[in-house]
């Protein structure tokens, strides 16, 4: 962006300055001529900005630089008296290609002039082009056109070198200052001008000014997410390892009944929660889980269908104990897709169950009509079923039809209707931040 900044500064200083010598010397003014000569000098700059940033060395690059070069031969003879021949046209642009290498040299330390042979190829195709449009459309280049003075001008007749030699001076300028002093200011200026220009991510209520660059590289490794999605994701930290422990946040650090239990959310080694009630056999949870789930088994087995609890609260000690046990037969990696981390599991809030149709059996859940009858209708009672088939990367867990999470038919029934699918997702766009 600096380039282009100084760019258009330098073009409009050139463009002023030839307005005043055409105001001293009587020449009339071609308003239609300066305005393409300024769209001509802004096409230059991306010219210049684009080759002395690249090493053109494949067979598409070459293709793209021949693609580049055809408007300059179009222009040129269209809006520059002297560029009719087109001997011209191949002398300034041989020489604008050798400042062009030399600039790779300065920038990148390597360059490859066989890039020259293709911006030649582009500009006699289009001088070609430029020639049917002169002899079809005769007026046109006459009102582009400078008309020709009986005594000659020099600045007007060099105008388009004028222009180009002002931006290469301008271009060699910034890379040899960066060069003595050390310092990449354009990479600095464009990081400046980014941070402060309207960021698309600015108009959704739960996006961070200071997570803005992170959604920006979020969103280029998966760029047909919609931006709400990628805000969400990035504060939830989805786009850092899980347990990561510059991101993980104790969540019972200001609660004694924490929502969110993730792999970037534990609780305490002594957590726990401050009443528990028996739900179910020895198995223990919350009092409002309790109630909830005992409503919904009795509106199953009206229904000629029934549930039991396999899990509900586990301590901190009891995850430790479990999670070591699955580790004698699985490596991390996948221990970590099925079981929690002590510290990291909802279970520890009191307010998970695994359940299932048959006792002690959750794996024979899975494709039940239980099962189905629990994922339709458990929002009624308060549940999510938190672990869901296709929020693996989301959660970081195996598809679990049979853990649901009680979190109170308000969070539930509006998961329900916005089809919002993970508790992350709700937590980011109603709890940690509120709809403005």
């Amino acid at each position: 962006m600096l380039y282009y900044i100084l760019g258009i500064l330098a073009i409009t200083a050139v463009h002023l300055i030839l307005f005043m010598k055409c105001y001293e010397r009587g020449i009339r003014y071609n308003r239609k001529h300066t305005i393409a000569s300024v769209l001509f000098s802004i096409y230059m700059i991306f010219v210049i900005d684009y080759l002395q940033a690249r090493v053109v060395d494949k067979l598409s690059e070459f293709f793209v630089v021949t693609l580049i070069f055809i408007p300059i031969g179009i222009i040129m003879p269209l809006i520059y008296r002297r560029f009719r021949y087109f001997v011209i046209n191949v002398l300034f642009v041989g020489l604008f290609d050798i400042c062009i290498v030399i600039l790779q040299g300065l920038n990148l330390g390597e360059f490859m002039p066989v890039f020259i042979v293709f911006t030649l190829f582009g500009v006699l195709i289009g001088f070609v082009v430029s020639k049917f449009i002169r002899i079809t459309f005769k007026d046109l280049r006459k009102s582009l056109i400078i008309k020709k003075l009986k005594k000659r001008v020099v600045f007007l007749s060099m105008e388009a070198e004028i222009l180009v030699v002002s931006l290469l001076v301008l271009f060699f300028s910034v890379e040899i200052i960066e060069k003595v002093s050390g310092n990449n200011y354009v990479e600095k200026f464009d990081e400046k001008f980014e941070k402060t220009e309207v960021n698309k991510y600015s108009k959704i209520y739960f996006a961070e000014k200071d997570n803005y660059e992170r959604y920006e590289a979020y969103a280029k490794i998966y760029p047909d997410m919609e931006d709400e999605e990628v805000v969400w994701r990035v504060n939830s930290n989805l786009d850092q390892y899980f347990y990561d422990s510059e991101y993980v946040n104790l969540a019972d650090k200001n609660t004694d009944d924490p929502l969110l239990i993730n792999k970037f959310n534990r609780v305490a080694e002594d957590f726990e929660p401050v009443k528990l009630i028996t739900i179910e056999e020895t198995y223990q949870s919350t009092k409002e889980t309790s109630k909830a789930y005992k409503k919904m088994k009795s509106d199953m087995k009206k229904l000629n269908m029934n549930i039991y609890v396999v899990s509900a609260y586990r301590s901190v000690e009891y995850q430790k104990n479990l999670y070591n046990n699955y580790l004698k037969a699985d490596s991390r990696e996948d221990v970590d897709t099925y079981s929690a981390r002590p510290g990291y599991s909802e279970h520890h809030t009191g307010r998970a169950l695994d359940i299932s149709h048959i006792k002690g059996n959750i794996n024979a859940f899975e494709g039940s009509e239980e099962a189905k009858w629990v994922y339709a209708n458990c929002h009624k009672y308060g549940f999510i079923v938190r672990y869901k088939e296709n929020q693996t990367d989301v959660t970081g867990y195996m598809y679990e039809p049979w853990h649901i999470t009680y979190v109170g038919t308000e969070i539930s029934e509006t998961m329900h209707k916005e089809n919002i699918e993970t508790l992350e997702e709700y937590v980011e766009r109603y709890v940690n931040h509120k709809n403005k």
